[in-house]
């Protein structure tokens, strides 16, 4: 059996689709802080609230990850726009 993971859009030519990613953000980190990289110049330890505007704000510019303080939850935002989640010990 292989991996499988579900993408969906996130960003389209009007910008971030907040809703739908913040669903999955919600989905898989389970955390009211939120570690967020854009790469390895840009990132912070941002409140839930705050990082739609963070990553709208870097999106395009580096494959954006997202966890909790535990890293047992994760978001992938990639450039183009597409976006996946999981959380550990769940299965896809």
């Amino acid at each position: 059996m292989g991996a499988f993971r579900e993408w969906i859009v996130v960003a389209d030519e009007k910008g971030l689709r907040c809703e739908v990613l913040g669903a999955l953000i919600d989905e898989h980190v389970r955390s009211d802080d939120v570690l967020v990289e854009v790469n390895r110049g840009v990132g912070n330890l941002l409140p839930k609230q705050a990082t739609l505007e963070f990553i709208s704000a870097h999106l395009g510019q580096g494959e954006i990850r997202l966890a909790n303080r535990e890293f047992d939850g994760f978001v992938v935002v990639a450039q183009n726009g597409v976006a996946t989640g999981w959380t550990v010990g769940e299965r896809p």
